[in-house]
């Protein structure tokens, strides 16, 4: 009785440890088969997890001071900040970059946390964007994923699999967070955000 419930506190603690809400190792290094049109690293000082998703949004990590002046230097405009108990004031301060604070919680996002995302994208006044949330992996990438869906036309299920397989991070703990998005109505979500339908589809 004594061994069974040793073991049973071993597969306890690994099930119920941070272990098990790590990132897949090919979340975390990329598809070795990697499209060409999923967003390009990008290595600049203080934006850990930097990408190019397009020429007017880019997504990282939680950035630095540092992180934030070089993104400016880089002609970013915005930077929408997805935590929901973190505030990106003090590193912006002097900047001159606007600052939209979006709080998306990652176990129940909402569909007016993706419309004010997809308005700021979609306003030529505001872009270049840099969105980022703590690592730049589950509530950046499902945004970003949203605005592959809405914006440029992709399938949900290719805007998934970049989201999941591109190297960003992602951890398997937010399987909420794909079907969060496989439930969008995107022409609702197009309309309330004043995007037409994309001329190009996957």
């Amino acid at each position: 009785m004594t061994k069974y419930f040793s073991l049973l506190s071993i597969v306890l603690f690994f099930n119920c440890s941070p272990v098990s809400s790590s990132s897949d190792e090919s979340s975390r290094r990329g598809s070795s088969d990697r499209p060409g049109s999923w967003a390009r690293e990008l290595n600049r000082p203080g934006l850990p997890n930097l990408h190019r998703v397009s020429p007017v949004l880019y997504r990282s990590a939680q950035p630095t001071a540092e992180g934030m002046r070089e993104a400016k230097r880089m002609g970013i405009k915005t930077v929408v900040n997805l935590r929901a108990l973190h505030s990106d004031t003090d590193k912006l301060t002097g900047t001159g970059l606007f600052h939209e604070h979006i709080q998306v919680k990652a176990w129940h996002p909402e569909v007016e946390d993706v419309v004010r995302f997809l308005k700021i994208v979609n306003d030529p006044s505001k872009t270049p964007v840099l969105v980022h949330c703590q690592h730049g992996a589950d509530r950046t990438g499902v945004m970003v994923a949203v605005y592959r869906v809405a914006v440029q036309g992709w399938s949900k299920k290719e805007a998934i699999r970049e989201m999941k397989k591109g190297g960003y991070g992602y951890h398997r703990i937010w399987r909420n967070l794909p079907r969060f998005l496989k439930k969008l109505h995107m022409e609702t979500i197009r309309r309330r955000a004043g995007i037409g339908v994309p001329s190009a589809a996957w």
